[in-house]
């Protein structure tokens, strides 16, 4: 499977002119990028193939967390071999997003109302809006975000390598919101120690005054300030995990 990438001038040109593009991006084709370009291709080939897969398109009482899920696993499995640094280029996620995957970026918007500025919807969602800096961007836009997911969260030792993803699927977006606000992003070893924790207090049914949706937000304002005062990447899987669960059960004692 060969991708596509936006070469520079093109993307500057898109992204200067989303104002003037924004009804463009309802069109369930994307034949008007070529038009704006005079019939020229604003991609570039990525020089290396992917191994062929399928994105899930949204339908009719579809599980948005668990549909965005079964994506991030798709899309990871298939781009594995990427690197970080590639993995951060804007160029790349924007080309696929108006490209080769317009059709299921379009599927994934066309229902999702917009809350706030439009202009600033569709920069997150097809570029990377960096008002708030280059990391977060990348945990925002749509097929970035579930890239680096899988990055994260993916475990070759697990008997499900993609164990830890799937706790993603349920309040997806939530939980995806506090993970790029999180001062650890992008640490492999602190979100699999942080979600291993999460997933052993369910199943210990441990609550906090007999909620459980509060435990992912708790415990990552736990490693936020605890990597104040230390340096979190010192620390191994298992020692986050532990320490995660230490917090939050102390925590689920004093709420009872």
């Amino acid at each position: 499977m060969i991708l596509h990438f936006l070469k520079e001038d093109s993307l500057a040109a898109l992204k200067t002119n989303v104002w003037a593009n924004i009804k463009l991006y309802e069109n369930k084709t994307n034949d008007w990028i070529y038009e704006y370009f005079d019939g020229e291709s604003p991609f570039a080939e990525y020089k290396d193939p992917v191994s062929d897969f399928q994105m899930q398109y949204l339908k009719d009482g579809s599980h948005i967390g668990r549909t965005d899920v079964e994506n991030s696993i798709q899309i990871y499995r298939a781009m594995m071999k990427i690197t970080d640094t590639q993995a951060a280029d804007e160029r790349f996620w924007a080309g696929l997003c108006h490209g080769d995957f317009w059709d299921y970026m379009h599927n994934r918007w066309e229902n999702i109302k917009v809350s706030g500025d439009m202009v600033s919807s569709l920069l997150w969602r097809y570029f990377y809006n960096t008002k708030n800096g280059i990391r977060r961007a990348m945990f925002r836009n749509t097929l970035s975000r579930l890239w680096w997911l899988g990055r994260l969260t993916y475990d070759e030792n697990r008997n499900d390598p993609f164990e830890l993803t799937r706790y993603w699927e349920e309040d997806f977006s939530t939980k995806m919101l506090i993970l790029f606000s999180s001062n650890y992003m992008g640490n492999q070893t602190i979100t699999r120690g942080l979600v291993s924790a999460l997933m052993e207090l369910e199943r210990q049914e441990v609550t906090i005054s007999g909620q459980k949706r509060e435990l992912y937000y708790l415990a990552s304002q736990y490693l936020n300030l605890y990597g104040g005062t230390h340096i979190l990447d010192y620390y191994s899987e298992n020692e986050i995990k532990e320490k995660v669960m230490h917090y939050i059960k102390k925590l689920s004692a004093s709420s009872k």
